[in-house]
């Protein structure tokens, strides 16, 4: 394997006729994740077919955070998310994911049907080596399961703190004291997270021999 060319990601707003906001607020944190992923992007992240969300990214790009970034970006909704690794062969001059073509988006669509039955957030990844995504699904498992239990305090904390690289700083931002922060970063595991992330960071982008 020389290396992944494309992600795509497919994502799911798990009931989304129950939000009566879920578009608003879905294109409001659309924008943002843009804006911060802008110089990774092939297809900005849309909504699609009223309740999904697509987008391609470079097979470099940082697609485990990524993965956090829909969730932190879109409070409120519960997603299911299908990634998709492989290629890209047509409509890559395209503006949009929906009018490119390839098996990166056929794994993706195939990641998003294996988890499709599941009524809580979840993250799953498809393409051709299965040992692979097996290893990172399994990941997945876990990280989804702590990061949906989550409150949108302990998610705002943990964002603040990743940017700010400090307490102190991230305390300014979020008008509360560093042990605050601290305190909310602690209760949500962030260390345990922040560490299987590096790993899954570091294992997808290394090549099978």
């Amino acid at each position: 394997m020389a290396g992944i060319d494309f992600f795509v990601v497919t994502t799911d707003i798990i009931s989304s006729r129950k939000h009566e906001n879920a578009y608003s607020l879905a294109e409001a944190g659309l924008s943002a994740l843009n804006a911060r992923y802008r110089s990774e992007l092939k297809a900005d992240f849309t909504l699609y077919r009223g309740d999904e969300i697509q987008g391609a990214l470079g097979g470099t790009a940082d697609i485990v955070r990524l993965i956090r970034h829909l969730r932190f970006y879109l409070l409120g909704l519960d997603l299911r998310i299908g990634v998709g690794a492989g290629g890209i062969t047509t409509g890559l001059e395209k503006e949009y994911a929906w009018q490119m073509d390839g098996s990166a988006f056929h794994h993706s669509r195939a990641a998003l049907d294996e988890i499709k039955s599941r009524r809580s957030a979840a993250t799953c990844f498809a393409g051709e080596k299965l040992k692979k995504w097996e290893t990172v699904n399994a990941f997945y498992g876990l990280i989804d399961t702590i990061e949906n239990r989550w409150s949108i305090k302990q998610w705002q904390a943990v964002d603040a703190y990743e940017r700010a690289g400090t307490f102190a700083t991230a305390a300014i931002e979020l008008g509360i004291s560093p042990q605050n922060v601290a305190k909310r970063c602690q209760a949500a595991a962030w260390k345990a997270v922040a560490k299987a992330e590096d790993f899954l960071a570091a294992y997808i982008k290394e090549e099978d021999h």
